[in-house]
């Protein structure tokens, strides 16, 4: 098996001896109580639930993940109808995460592979991190402990890669591909300079496929220009991921130096002071600014500055992406500079807790900022370690992200549980070393929970979805396929789609290859129908909710 050896290890690692004291067989089995979504043994545990997440964990592993560790789409036509027949009877009747054992199928001939891209992979690792800590920290059986610990480990093997693969230590790739399995070519791939010198291409753009400094016989090639979503994606792996394996002795050590040295090297370059005179600016290979590479609170967009110090927005996510660095690398340097100066000299909790530009725009709201938002916060309330902060990022949380007083179309009506668990963990003052007893506000946890619960059935395939048709479209009134009654507002959200005046239920909701940054206002959608969406959505709020206590 992939895994054999890892599991090996990890096995011997649990086991005892007859001098050693009385432990469990595997895992720390110090149970887990009180967590957002209730555990097994307590009385709200809901077990439809967490057969739903099974299912979302075997399509991961079982099928995403094979290319390489990582969150990817896969791409099937319709017409290979034998292939998704295949998964729908494994998923169905199966139990395990083997899928070409079980059905004696090569890798090779189940379909395409897209890029791993940041803002997507980084929430699949997230979901390892956490599940695997929960099985850990519950006793679950030692089968199952081994399996999750030898998954996340070559998600984070991979995450590493990401870094590794730029040639330059402290710049992460945007997006990485295996080319040894069969994958979504991007087309040729573009030098990082000419033979004058010159970056290429002349100018910069949001992302040009390179070839890994890795090595020729890498078979991994990568994009460039990493963003601000994809930035803060991947610092949403590798924070959770370190809050669990930091001081679990099953964890190859070197894997955990190789992540340290990563998030300081990474830090350490958002320290560096840019020719437009500020610092948090993301540097890339080719050593110029990243197309979206703007987190400083002055600046407002490519080559744009504020007068004041005013983007609550970018300040959200320079927190949140230093947080971790500092938290991973343990750098006495990068937490000063994190608390010192960001926190305590330059004000960026207040700043973020004054004005939150980008998000609220009304029906013109871009989905994607609000995800990036919501993710920048969790980083930093649960990393920074600053209890003189903590209130003003709880104030920040619930009135500038969750709830702005006044405005309408609110994350708190539109049952996104990835919004609804970070606000409830926030205001509930639940740290990577805190959790306090203070209840979680049961209507936020109700509302995210509700919308875990009508996530459709994996396999998950993308659809055509058409809940009002032109004449309910004319008439600005629609019944969604649940009987749900919604007020259209017309094409006039964000690049001009159809939107509705209410939130569209998730179980009528249009297919999304991430929920969190889709419009949940909009009742219909295209599809090629060719896609195996792999769900990192679902995985990483039902897991974080699991182990968030």
């Amino acid at each position: 098996m992939r895994w054999g050896l890892l599991a090996f290890v990890g096995a011997f690692a649990c086991s005892s001896t007859p001098d050693a004291p009385v432990t469990p067989e595997c895992g720390s089995n110090v149970g887990l109580t009180g967590t957002l979504i209730a555990s097994p043994g307590e009385s709200a545990f809901d077990a439809a639930l967490a057969r739903h997440a099974h299912q979302y964990d075997r399509q991961f592993h079982g099928i995403t993940a094979l290319s390489m560790g990582l969150n990817t789409e896969m791409f099937i036509p319709m017409t290979r109808t034998r292939t998704r027949a295949l998964i729908e009877t494994w998923l169905r009747d199966g139990s395990g995460f083997d899928l070409l054992g079980d059905t004696g199928t090569v890798a090779a001939s189940l379909g395409t592979w897209s890029k791993a891209t940041g803002a997507y992979a980084g929430a699949g690792l997230a979901a390892d991190a956490f599940r695997y800590g929960v099985l850990r920290d519950s006793g679950e059986a030692c089968a199952d402990i081994e399996a999750a610990r030898a998954q996340l480990a070559r998600g984070l093997g991979s995450l590493h890669r990401t870094v590794t693969i730029t040639g330059k230590h402290g710049v992460i790739a945007r997006s990485v591909v295996n080319t040894r399995l069969p994958y979504a070519d991007p087309g040729p791939l573009t030098p990082l300079a000419d033979e004058m010198g010159q970056p290429l291409p002349l100018e910069k753009d949001n992302g040009t496929w390179r070839e890994s400094f890795g090595g020729p016989d890498d078979g991994w090639i990568w994009e460039d220009s990493i963003s601000r979503d994809m930035l803060v994606g991947w610092a949403l792996g590798l924070g959770p991921a370190w809050e669990v394996i930091a001081n679990d002795d099953t964890f190859d050590p070197a894997l955990k130096a190789q992540l340290a040295a990563d998030a300081l090297a990474i830090g350490q370059e958002l320290r560096v002071v840019r020719a437009s005179g500020h610092d948090l600016e993301v540097i890339d290979a080719d050593g110029r600014i990243t197309f979206h590479g703007y987190l400083n609170e002055f600046a407002f967009e490519r080559g744009f500055y504020l007068e004041a110090p005013e983007n609550g927005f970018h300040s959200t996510l320079a927190l949140g992406i230093v947080s971790v660095c500092a938290f991973v690398s343990g750098d006495a340097g990068l937490r000063s500079y994190l608390i010192d100066e960001l926190v305590r000299a330059r004000k960026l909790p207040e700043i973020a807790a004054r004005s939150m530009i980008f998000n609220q725009v009304g029906e013109m709201s871009n989905f994607s900022n609000y995800n990036m938002s919501f993710t920048g916060m969790f980083l930093a309330m649960r990393y920074i370690d600053d209890a003189a902060s903590e209130t003003t990022l709880q104030r920040a949380v619930r009135d500038q992200l969750y709830k702005l007083p006044g405005a309408p179309r609110q994350p708190d009506e539109q049952k996104q549980t990835f919004y609804d668990f970070v606000y409830a963990a926030g205001v509930a003052g639940r740290t990577a070393k805190l959790h306090p007893e203070t209840p979680f506000d049961a209507a936020a946890v109700a509302r995210g929970t509700e919308t875990l619960r009508e996530f459709p059935e994996p396999p998950y395939w993308d659809k055509k979805r058409t809940n009002c048709d032109e004449a309910e479209i004319a008439a600005k009134l629609c019944t969604l396929d649940d009987g749900t009654v919604v007020h259209l507002l017309g094409d006039v959200g964000r690049g001009e789609k159809l939107i509705s005046e209410e939130p569209i239920p998730m179980r009528a909701r249009p297919w999304s290859n991430y929920w969190w940054r889709s419009n949940p206002y909009e009742p219909n959608s295209e599809s090629s129908e060719t896609t195996l969406l792999p769900g990192p959505d679902f995985r990483v709020a039902y897991w974080m909710g699991r182990w968030i206590r």
